[in-house]
């Protein structure tokens, strides 16, 4: 019994430090976004205009496909609702696991939740759609228009890069540590010939 106990509270210690961190970084990133959102609908309006430099400008325009304005018919808005609740969950289910190998998972993961969660209350309850704002030229006549929602997915997909390689390079030695455990467990297995 005390041996359950003492691998469990690690775990128990994570989920009070990680999970508080966690939920107001995202709480954070949604009260931002939807701020956001509601400043530049009311300041620049379907009309306005306002060019920055000339690769950066704002204007409202209203999404209402899935990421990128794709469309994948009429059951689109319906999707993105389903496949973003089943996102949050699955980060909410790697949280602790990934801030027990690399606290910088929770800051990561965090700004993920946060901006699909933002997008998301947007689909639901925008009026015309998800706003996005912030257009950038990327060459010639392409352009992104993205929010702040989109800067923290993006963002945090960023931040979660160091983790990954981190993981990889975790799962690379756990690889070659089994290979010579079974190595020798076969050596010594084996019948000695005389």
């Amino acid at each position: 019994m005390r041996l359950v106990r003492s691998h469990a509270a690690p775990v128990q210690d994570a989920i009070r430090r990680h999970w508080p961190r966690f939920a107001a970084i995202s709480a954070l990133v949604l009260a931002a976004d939807l701020l956001a959102k509601e400043v530049a609908v009311r300041a620049l309006g379907l009309t306005s205009h306002v060019l920055l430099t000339d690769r950066l400008s704002l204007f409202v325009v209203y999404n209402t496909g899935s990421a990128g304005s794709l469309s994948v018919g009429p059951y689109t808005w319906q999707l993105n609702v389903m496949v973003t609740l089943l996102a949050v969950g699955m980060i909410a289910a790697v949280v602790t696991p990934m801030a027990l190998v690399d606290r910088r998972a929770t800051r990561a993961l965090a700004c993920i939740t946060g901006g699909a969660l933002g997008n998301l209350a947007s689909l639901l309850w925008g009026p015309a759609g998800v706003a996005d704002f912030v257009a950038i030229r990327v060459y010639g006549d392409t352009t992104v228009v993205a929010n702040l929602a989109d800067f923290a997915l993006w963002g945090g997909a960023i931040l979660l890069a160091p983790v990954a390689l981190l993981l990889l390079r975790l799962t690379r030695i756990e690889r070659v540590s089994a290979k010579r455990a079974a190595s020798r467990i076969g050596i010594l297995a084996r019948p000695r010939a005389y």
